[in-house]
């Protein structure tokens, strides 16, 4: 994890919401190269449209969202594809579209105008479907599946982009107990081994704490806590940002803070 190096993305005074309502005020946020940040909070306080106006799919109402110090929103379209991989909480399935040809559309910002898809590609697209276990259902239809067969075919999606930084909106959605430990270790394993850069939005504050570097804890728009699982993840924190009284100890598999609710 670095902690001196520049940002990658990073939000200054950012206010941001739908229409004339603001859900995020004044906000600001650093995000450090080859760390996994975990968004949580309750319902309403503004995670999915942080990340959201982060990804620019949202439009911020005031402040600024820097990509590697540059103004996210001066830089063209397909740069900002190149670079960001996001999965929101929820998406369209393509009526008709195979497993694998949601995955190919991945591909297509690393493309030039009219570019055919060529072996690497061919090779992005596998190793995205072998990282998800999607690979025996490759050719089956989306509509065909389960909704958690589905949501990790979105995962594959994204991973297929092969952009430095990825941002989860509830990533972990729809999955069983098995595919969300192993969403969690190919986080992991994607700020480990391939040096990617991952905010994403979990409701599982044990998740947060076992696979996170850091933890933003967001209530009514603003940030409460900040720092590593271990600074944020307290009782008197939890009692502030959730309303909920809870005996936090250390996990006994990882030495992390574990949330028990009394």
């Amino acid at each position: 994890m670095s902690t001196t190096e520049p940002p990658v993305l990073a939000a200054r005074g950012l206010s941001a919401g739908h229409a004339r309502r603001v859900v995020v005020a004044d906000l600001t946020l650093e995000v450090r190269p080859r760390t996994v940040t975990a968004l949580v909070g309750p319902n309403g306080s503004g995670k999915s449209t942080l990340l959201m106006t982060l990804a620019r799919v949202l439009r911020r109402q005031a402040g600024e969202v820097l990509l590697d110090d540059r103004p996210i929103d001066r830089l063209p379209s397909t740069e900002v594809a190149r670079r960001l991989g996001v999965l929101p909480q929820t998406a369209v399935v393509p009526t008709g579209a195979t497993v694998r040809e949601l995955v190919e559309q991945g591909r297509y910002p690393q493309l030039g105008p009219w570019a055919m898809l060529r072996r690497h590609d061919d090779g992005a697209m596998r190793r995205a479907l072998e990282l998800t276990g999607l690979t025996p259902l490759a050719d089956r239809r989306l509509d065909s599946l389960s909704g958690g067969e589905r949501q990790r075919a979105w995962i594959a999606m994204t991973l297929a982009q092969e952009t430095g930084v990825l941002l989860l909106d509830e990533p972990t959605t729809y999955l069983d107990v098995r595919h969300q430990i192993d969403l969690m270790r190919l986080v992991e394993h994607l700020r480990d081994d391939h040096g990617l850069t991952v905010v994403m939005v979990l409701h599982d504050l044990n998740q947060a704490a076992r696979h996170a570097d850091r933890v933003v804890a967001l209530r009514d728009g603003r940030v409460l806590a900040d720092g590593t699982p271990r600074e944020v993840l307290t009782s008197g924190t939890l009692r502030s940002v959730f309303d909920v009284d809870a005996l936090v100890v250390d996990d006994p598999v990882t030495g992390r803070p574990l949330f028990v609710a009394r």
